[in-house]
């Protein structure tokens, strides 16, 4: 199959990073794909000299913009996929247009609770979650265009799920420095377990227009000799191996790669109840806290600590999920099958 894949933003999260695996693991199992990106798109260097992998790198501008989709479709007549497959509003907005222009249909993956008018030439929508999918029935979606689709990951299942035994508990947690994000009740919930008598230290990787912020918090608290911020973690499966816990203290969080990657190499998980992860995880698998509650972020930390044969046990149970659901190989047949749905129609 020939497929196109559209991302056309220039940072580097989640989304993105689901972009850069579909179209990597859909070469790897025999598909011709051409990636469509922006030229100035942080991590275009993932998809460069890749077997079965055709990179563009276009100039996009916002939506008044009616260049970009005139050149995207230049660029898919030449390739002449079978599908085109665009991630995020933008490139639904004018992957869309270019696509309508040269006569191929496109699917479109849902990753945050947007209006929909931007995607009105998008085919099928596909959200990674039940809850993404009602959402589009609100906004007037057909239910007959509609898939449910998870994210998943390229990283490999761990052989066995991990027990936190270590002094200190090694805690980690990364993703782009912005509010959402929670990173800040997360120093107030490290502060609060390194007060209970907890031996542990704080990563947090990544960047962005909170690090100040973050940096000047964790002084404040007094912590900062037991937190690392600014740390930008290039190779995550190292990262996640040498870590005991993973937490996601997000305020909003529709999925969560970054959490399906912890549950790849067997990792505690301490998450807040957003969207994602109430929807993926279970108290069988993972802690919970509720949005914004240092205090409960804490006391699931401290109970990690207590109690690590139990933190062992809730690890195994994700690893699992992980192998059965969101891996890779369990996931792409079936966007390999809505494809052919897709072109079939």
């Amino acid at each position: 199959m020939k497929t196109t894949q559209i991302m056309l933003a220039r940072g580097f999260g989640g989304a993105e990073r689901s972009f850069v695996d579909t179209a990597l693991a859909l070469a790897e199992r025999g598909h011709m794909v051409q990636a469509i990106c922006h030229r100035d798109f942080v991590r275009r260097g993932l998809l460069e000299n890749i077997p079965n992998i055709q990179l563009e790198a276009i100039k996009a501008g916002g939506e008044w913009d009616f260049l970009t989709p005139c050149r995207i479709a230049t660029l898919i007549r030449r390739f002449q996929p079978e599908i085109v497959h665009t991630q995020l509003k933008r490139a639904a907005w004018h992957g869309g247009r270019g696509a309508h222009l040269a006569g191929v249909p496109v699917v479109s993956k849902l990753h945050n609770y947007v209006k929909l008018n931007r995607y009105k030439y998008v085919h099928t929508l596909i959200g990674t979650t039940e809850d993404q999918r009602q959402h589009a029935l609100q906004f007037g979606w057909p239910e007959n265009r509609l898939a449910v689709i998870p994210n998943f990951s390229c990283i490999p299942p761990a052989e066995q799920a991990r027990k936190p035994e270590q002094r200190p508990l090694r805690l980690l947690s990364y993703g782009r420095y912005v509010h959402k994000k929670g990173f800040d009740v997360l120093l107030r919930a490290f502060k609060r377990l390194l007060d209970s008598g907890v031996d542990a230290e704080l990563t947090i990787g990544g960047s962005g227009p909170e690090s100040e912020v973050l940096q000047a918090l964790a002084r404040e608290l007094g912590i900062a000799e037991k937190v690392q911020l600014g740390v930008w973690i290039d190779d995550v499966t190292a990262a996640l191996d040498q870590a005991d816990v993973f937490i996601l203290p997000s305020r909003d969080e529709p999925f969560g790669i970054v959490m399906l990657e912890a549950m790849a190499r067997g990792l505690p998980i301490v998450t807040t109840r957003t969207q994602g992860p109430s929807q993926v995880l279970t108290e069988n698998n993972a802690y919970f806290a509720d949005i914004d509650s240092d205090s409960q972020l804490a006391g699931a930390l401290q109970a990690v600590a207590k109690d690590p044969d139990l933190a062992g046990r809730k690890a195994a149970a994700a690893l699992d999920l992980y192998r059965t659901t969101y891996f890779k190989d369990a996931v792409l047949p079936r966007l390999e099958e809505l494809y052919q749905s897709v072109i079939s129609r």
